[in-house]
């Protein structure tokens, strides 16, 4: 699987390396003025998650590390967050825009979505952008199991990813918008999501309704997703999932 996911990473390697103006398009989207146009909902997280300054941020699949930069800056991580992309090419330009742009430092390490390179329950928030469209079901549920091992008792996983419509021909369209050079899986709604992530262990999983992202004019799907704190468990009551003390 780690396989896969490295072909994925040669691809952006290559795409990120050469001449033209559709790999410059690319290179700006990945860029903090780029990230605001393509994410433009994840600047909000620190109000919206409440996010405190004592907070361990990762971001997988960080690209030049543009959101991480600044949900550091705007939540004054007093950690620096970690950052985490198959493709080498995408960490030298988040190395060279820090050096060059200064603000807010953030820990760049080379891993797959599905074999992350941290210690277990080292980070209160994992967010992962548009990433889940170039992995199997398999692939996603590694991923999403690897990246509750990471997270604190208590801490979230925050994911978005351009989502699928009710038309098979916009879906098309769409799919070859955001496939010019790298390959795709495939789109999926929430509804598959929230099943893969029970699959993967999470305690809980809610719609996070982020919005707007203004570039490219393609919906996306976001999900929250939980570990239950310590003493806490998953119950089903009157039909519905719900965290309990595992004392009461």
């Amino acid at each position: 699987m780690a396989s896969h996911q490295l072909s994925f990473a040669h691809e952006y390697d290559r795409w990120m390396s050469k001449g033209g103006p559709l790999a410059a398009a690319m290179r700006f989207a990945m860029s903090v003025p780029g990230q605001i146009l393509v994410n433009t909902a994840a600047f909000t997280l620190p109000d919206e998650l409440k996010i405190g300054p004592d907070w361990r941020l990762l971001d997988v699949g960080c690209g030049r590390a543009g959101v991480a930069r600044v949900l550091a800056d705007r939540a004054r991580l007093r950690t620096a967050p970690v950052g985490i992309d198959a493709s080498r090419r995408m960490l030298e330009l988040a190395q060279r825009d820090i050096a060059v742009e200064g603000g807010p430092v953030v820990r760049l390490a080379q891993g797959t979505a599905t074999a992350l390179p941290v210690a277990d329950e080292s980070f209160n928030l994992v967010i992962s952008g548009h990433a889940f469209k170039y992995l199997s079901d398999e692939e996603l549920v590694d991923h999403l199991r690897d990246g509750r091992r990471v997270l604190r008792p208590g801490g979230l996983f925050l994911a978005w990813e351009f989502a699928p419509t009710a038309s098979g021909l916009l879906d098309r369209w769409n799919r070859w918008v955001i496939t010019r050079e790298v390959p795709i899986v495939r789109l999926r709604g929430f509804r598959e999501l929230r099943r893969l992530a029970y699959e993967a262990g999470f305690d809980w999983v809610q719609p996070a309704g982020l919005r707007p992202f203004l570039l490219p004019p393609i919906p996306r799907v976001s999900l929250l997703m939980g570990k239950a704190p310590e003493g806490w468990e998953p119950r089903i009551v009157e039909g519905r999932r719900v965290l309990q003390y595992a004392g009461s």
